[in-house]
């Protein structure tokens, strides 16, 4: 009447394991230790550090420099003024044209205006950390007077082994805010020195016509179309060199963003477990395999800072000598237009400030939203050690 059948998932339940089967992987098949997650994040700060501040920040402070050093051979004004005695340089057009297609004002007052927001919400969690403490101190001393020290045996707030972390990390917290404040002010005031001309930059072709005076001379004497033309290679060769700097820049950022390490971790993980398989896995444990990926893969882009500086070094002792011998000729045939020069130098200058600019505002909007999580930290820290020493104050008090 009646037969006893053992479903064959029972019966032979590991034929029914897989990714491809009707019923998915197993479950719990990919759960991992939470230190391997903890690694995860460790590397991706590391590597983010070490991408953003050991080589794009060398390279632009090396992209600075070079500007600095043209601007004080006052180039390229001096060339264009000399090549372009008449309206506006093709180059001059283009950045106007970038200024403007970005709002580049507006820009970066509305930077200025996140960081301000980032900073004061940043300022108020840490500050509301630094209240728990006072608050907690301002509590032990009361006891401590109410009970007298021989019977309030326990350390005061400053004394205690994680009180005295908490209000050391305040100090250091604090330290953060006045650097970033007086980088915040540079920042500010390198924008206030070039706002009228960016205004200007951002306004009519006609306007930028107006403060540009043209040359009383047209022609280009025939003594120095020679040292006119070597110049011209050599500053060209700058602006290749900055072009592929760039470029470079964008793609070590892709390589960061596509640097994922999970297979790779978890491949370590399960090494580390059959290597010591009595010890838990701990995020120390991976410290070699950082040092060692982070060596493999951007080792290479380590090196190209050298080569660029070397490089970069080369072109401006080029464009040094070239200029030299432009500037004696320009003199000896007395051609040029000191205030045309003057005028296409200072919008070259402002647009490239601007440059700086933007980059400045990332760094400092990068800035406040890793000092969030510091601050946040900080503040969960002291709220719980506050509770714990409260807790600890009702028991001693009864």
């Amino acid at each position: 009447m009646a037969v006893a059948r053992i479903p064959p998932q029972l019966e032979s339940p590991f034929d029914y394991f897989g990714d491809h089967t009707e019923f998915g992987p197993a479950l719990f098949s990919k759960l991992v230790p939470f230190a391997v997650h903890m690694a995860i994040s460790i590397y991706e700060e590391r590597r983010d550090r070490l991408v953003n501040q050991n080589i794009i920040q060398e390279l632009e402070v090396l992209t600075e420099r070079l500007h600095e050093i043209l601007s004080s051979l006052n180039l390229p004004g001096s060339l264009q003024a000399l090549e372009k005695p008449l309206g506006l340089p093709g180059s001059l057009v283009q950045h106007a044209d970038e200024i403007r297609q970005a709002d580049a004002v507006g820009r970066l007052q509305r930077s200025f205006a996140d960081i301000e927001k980032l900073r004061n919400s940043d300022r108020d969690v840490f500050e509301e950390g630094k209240a728990l403490l006072a608050a907690e101190e301002e509590e032990d001393n009361r006891f401590r007077m109410a009970h007298g020290t021989q019977r309030w045996t326990r350390l005061d707030s400053r004394n205690d082994p994680q009180g005295s972390k908490l209000w050391n990390h305040a100090a250091e917290v604090e330290g953060y805010f006045a650097s970033s404040t007086s980088s915040d002010g540079v920042v500010r005031d390198k924008f206030a020195s070039v706002e009228d001309v960016l205004r200007l930059l951002a306004g009519s072709d006609r306007g930028i016509m107006d403060f540009v005076p043209s040359s009383r001379r047209t022609e280009i004497p025939e003594a120095v179309k020679p040292a006119l033309g070597r110049l011209r290679s050599a500053y060209n060769d700058v602006l290749r060199i900055e072009s592929r700097r760039r470029k470079r820049v964008e793609v070590l950022r892709d390589k960061a963003r596509s640097d994922d390490i999970k297979s790779d971790i978890l491949k370590e993980a399960a090494r580390l477990e059959r290597t010591y398989p009595n010890t838990a896995i701990a995020t120390a444990h991976f410290e070699d395999f950082f040092e060692k990926r982070l060596d493999s893969v951007y080792e290479s882009d380590l090196e190209l800072i050298d080569k660029e500086t070397a490089e970069q070094d080369k072109v401006l002792g080029d464009v040094n000598r070239a200029n030299r011998e432009f500037e004696a000729q320009k003199r000896s045939a007395g051609s040029g237009s000191r205030e045309r020069e003057a005028a296409l130098q200072k919008l070259d200058n402002a647009y490239y400030k601007y440059k700086e600019l933007v980059s400045n505002v990332e760094v400092g909007r990068k800035f406040y939203n890793d000092l969030s999580k510091i601050v946040g930290q900080f503040r969960d820290q002291c709220r719980n050690w506050v509770q714990e020493r409260r807790k600890d104050a009702r028991s001693l008090e009864e």
